[in-house]
């Protein structure tokens, strides 16, 4: 069978505080994701195979592939006879959403995998388990596991509020040819952009009321604290930093809101 995982971008991305897990300090975000229906990657499963495995054009080793961690996070939640069903389960991956983007691609990716062989073998894991589980892979897959168009999302991720569906609108994704590093962009942002008096700020501006047409009048700067540091570490994407043009997520990937027209002629061309 085949499904279908679809990329997201942040309306805006506020960091609001820190906190301590496990002795490694998180950043505690707010956030508005939107589910991109025109931009996704196809996972393709078998569930005869000799054993587990992916197959595709991944730009990491399998180990460090959400999927798999997916997969590792999963097996102590099911019983022995479905663990040995999913070790007979291959997933080929076709990859359209640009990584290091920002798209949530690989945190896409392994929600779809949870969903299908949750669904597919019988597994038995109701949503709440399964974003569970997602949250140990990586802080975006809540969102995705939550099948929402359109959602606050709190803390490190795994605190998801649907937010009113009917005020989404048709984007066109800017995908630049640079991979940006997660990790690198955050590591700046704590060393040299971190404020308390900023964070305050912030708390007191009520991001998450915020209607989308508000958000939209905003610049790139104010509805994204990671785009400073971003910049700093790939000042060629500069030039992307238009009026109307908003960065995802802590990625190199931009969006822009574009009318029905646009979009369908955008959507046409791209088929």
């Amino acid at each position: 069978m085949v499904a279908k995982s679809y990329a997201k971008i942040n309306l805006f991305l506020k960091i609001v505080g820190k906190t301590q897990i496990n002795n490694t300090s998180y950043h505690l975000l707010q956030s508005r994701f939107m589910r991109v229906a025109s931009l996704y990657d196809t996972l393709g499963f078998n569930f005869n195979a000799k054993e587990f495995s992916l197959v595709g054009d991944f730009d990491c080793l399998t180990e460090q592939n959400t999927i798999y961690k997916a997969f590792i996070v999963l097996l102590p939640y099911v019983s022995k006879e479905q663990v040995k069903a999913l070790n007979h389960t291959q997933i080929v991956v076709q990859k359209k959403i640009p990584s290091g983007g920002g798209l949530g691609g690989g945190s896409s990716n392994a929600a779809c995998f949870l969903q299908v062989v949750n669904r597919e073998l019988n597994l038995g894991l109701d949503k709440a388990t399964l974003m569970e589980i997602g949250a140990k892979v990586g802080s975006d897959v809540p969102f995705f596991i939550s099948d929402l168009e359109l959602a606050n999302v709190e803390g490190r991720g795994e605190i998801i509020t649907p937010y009113n569906a009917e005020s989404k609108f048709d984007i066109e994704v800017i995908t630049p040819n640079v991979h940006c590093s997660t990790a690198e962009v955050f590591r700046l942002y704590a060393k040299e952009f971190y404020s308390t008096s900023a964070i305050v700020q912030t708390q007191m501006e009520s991001w998450l009321q915020k209607s989308n047409a508000e958000i939209l009048n905003n610049n790139a700067f104010s509805n994204n604290d990671l785009l400073k540091p971003l910049l700093r570490l790939h000042s060629e994407l500069e030039s992307y930093c238009q009026k109307g043009v908003f960065l995802s997520g802590s990625g190199s990937c931009f969006w822009k809101k574009c009318n029905a027209i646009e979009y369908a002629a955008k959507h046409k061309e791209a088929q």
